[in-house]
């Protein structure tokens, strides 16, 4: 009894959390005000270093979610609900970023990738999971999206200022 259970109760919290990431995911602006309206610079920064790190976590979680809930020996049973569930997230997202500006369209279109990346890497890991096979796939795919995270956070950061230019020294004149 213990051991059909323990995976529908690992699969309910799974659930539950990528639920409350896409939550985030998609009602995250409405905590820009409320981090803009702090006094000092300091609680401002605090306060989106902080924002930032639930935003990451929340991406992981959507990112894992569909490769937990698809491993177990039922997993191909659930990979058409899923991935179906998961690409109208990402539809979802990429509709939400056509009407944003800014960061915002920019979170919601990374959030849009990671949803699809997961729910992929999801099925190819219950592929693998059912043909006796490693699963390196999620990790692959969990390092890659990080990397290429930290890359257009560089890019979106040097995009803003751009490069300071070197003085000319005077040349000295002959008199």
């Amino acid at each position: 009894m213990m051991g059909i259970l323990l995976p529908v109760l690992q699969g309910a919290g799974s659930v539950a959390l990528a639920l409350v990431a896409f939550a985030l995911a998609f009602t995250w602006p409405a905590l820009l005000r409320p981090i803009l309206a702090l006094r000092t610079d300091g609680a401002r920064v605090l306060a989106s270093t902080g924002l930032g790190v639930v935003l990451l976590l929340a991406a992981s979680l959507l990112y894992a979610t569909p490769g937990v809930l698809l491993r177990d020996p039922l997993g191909m049973l659930l990979a058409l609900p899923v991935a179906t569930l998961w690409l109208i997230g990402a539809v979802a997202l990429v509709v939400r970023g056509l009407v944003m500006g800014g960061a915002a369209r920019a979170i919601s279109y990374a959030f849009a990738v990671v949803t699809v990346c997961g729910a992929a890497a999801g099925i190819v890991s219950a592929v693998l999971t059912q043909h006796g096979v490693a699963d390196d796939v999620t990790a692959t795919g969990a390092f890659l999206l990080a990397v290429g995270g930290l890359a257009s956070v560089i890019l979106w950061a040097r995009a803003d200022d751009p490069e300071p230019r070197r003085r000319r020294r005077p040349h000295p004149t002959a008199v």
